[in-house]
């Protein structure tokens, strides 16, 4: 057995990632048996070869890249709803098992050639989740008369997917694909196909009509890809033009960007069964961010422990907001990460976070992990307007890319991750 795995190791833990890759088209239960298969088949070599390889360094990088899964841990101990707690916590294992499966096996895991090959899935995967939507619902798609959020929750009964987390996975895959283009500057039928799907994706991305995914990938393309003059003017004038033309344009992400030109404080009023069609997000997020201010003042320094946040703030709803049954219809969580850390373990938790965060870039950028740092940059935008650790689909989605997309760093350059 023990010759076994120290032969296939590698060969094994590679067909895992590749899998995992796919976990755009995969069921959920899917993706925990290879992310768990992965973690199980690393420890067993590490218990083998551990001793050979461990060092400081590394036990440094666990808890650096466990620091939120400990934050949170720890504050069960002062929470009330440990039931609830102890749910989220296990929700949030895969930041902690996917750094630990690169950090059980020695430094030469992946190579560039396999590198390039699990990215080329992930974004085949993100292709073909879009393909499926765009043949199953052909004529909704061009059904102008059809309303943003009907259109919207068509889109996630097809593919049991919230539409701003397939609209993050499709806003990454055109950060990968962008920084492929740039590296394989003379092979010109590869560049035309990678180039075909960054239109097609920032076409989804236009037809989801999530806003900070449609803004991060904007962002992160233009700060972080580009090096020379030339390469930010053509960048510039793409991505303004495209810019110009999404919001200007009044239909689906137009329409929400339309909404923020006449923006005012106000709160959801009256039955929203009747009221619906006048109560908008951002009224809805007014009063989840009033009320999270309004409860993170009682307990700034240490929070409300991870299993008690979503009752505070239907508390504070219930009390707030007796005109309306808008928070009563749906449970609504702090639609912040930042705030959800406050309001979980407090300020001291939120600057332990980001601490250990700042010393993973630093890394990052002595090791000129550029694709790493986007992805820091892109993921940490998208925790500004959502709970993205909330949901299996963002920590799956952060957990292998946090982790893959690091530890190149042991035998990859920035001239060879594409």
């Amino acid at each position: 057995m023990k010759q076994l795995i120290l032969q296939y190791n590698k060969s094994v833990v590679y067909f895992f990632l590749i899998a995992v890759a796919l976990f755009p088209i995969l069921p959920k239960g899917v993706e925990s048996i290879l992310m768990f298969g992965g973690f199980l088949f690393s420890l067993s070599y590490f218990i083998f070869e551990g001793k050979k390889f461990w060092s400081k360094e590394k036990t440094i990088e666990l808890l650096l890249f466990s620091s939120l899964f400990l934050i949170f841990v720890f504050s069960l101990f002062y929470t009330i709803d440990i039931k609830t707690g102890t749910k989220f916590i296990i929700r949030l294992l895969p930041s902690v098992l996917f750094p630990a499966i690169f950090l059980f096996n020695n430094t030469d895991l992946l190579n560039a050639k396999k590198f390039q090959v699990i990215t080329n899935v992930y974004c085949l995967a993100v292709g073909l989740i879009l393909f499926f939507l765009h043949i199953t619902l052909f004529h909704e798609l061009y059904n102008s008369s059809l309303k943003f959020w009907d259109f919207r929750q068509l889109i996630e009964s097809k593919i049991e997917v919230h539409g701003t987390y397939l609209a993050m996975w499709i806003g990454f895959a055109i950060i990968i694909l962008v920084y492929k283009i740039r590296i394989e500057s003379k092979k010109y039928f590869i560049i035309f196909i990678f180039l075909f799907m960054v239109g097609y994706f920032f076409y989804w991305q236009y037809i989801i009509g999530s806003r900070m995914p449609f803004v991060a990938t904007i962002i992160v393309c233009f700060f972080c890809l580009f090096k020379n003059v030339i390469q930010v003017t053509i960048a510039s004038v793409l991505l303004i033009s495209l810019t110009f033309i999404l919001v200007f344009k009044v239909d689906r992400i137009g329409e929400r960007f339309e909404k923020l030109k006449n923006y005012k404080l106000s709160f959801p009023e009256g039955k929203y069964e009747d009221n619906y069609p006048n109560i908008s997000n951002e009224q809805i997020r007014n009063g989840i961010y009033f009320c999270g201010y309004e409860i993170s003042k009682a307990e700034p320094i240490v929070g409300y422990g991870v299993g008690d946040v979503d009752a505070k703030l239907q508390s504070c709803y219930d009390e707030k907001y007796r005109n309306t049954d808008t928070y009563k219809v749906t449970s609504y969580n702090s639609h912040n990460e930042y705030l959800n850390i406050i309001l979980s373990s407090g300020i001291l938790g939120l600057v332990l976070f980001l601490f250990s965060q700042y010393l993973l870039l630093k890394r990052a950028f002595h090791h000129k992990l550029g694709i790493y740092i986007s992805f820091v940059f892109f993921i940490f935008l998208n925790f500004s307007f959502e709970n993205i650790l909330s949901r299996h689909d963002g920590v799956i989605f952060f957990g292998f890319f946090n982790s893959l997309l690091f530890f190149q760093k042991n035998n990859l350059n920035e001239k060879s991750i594409n």
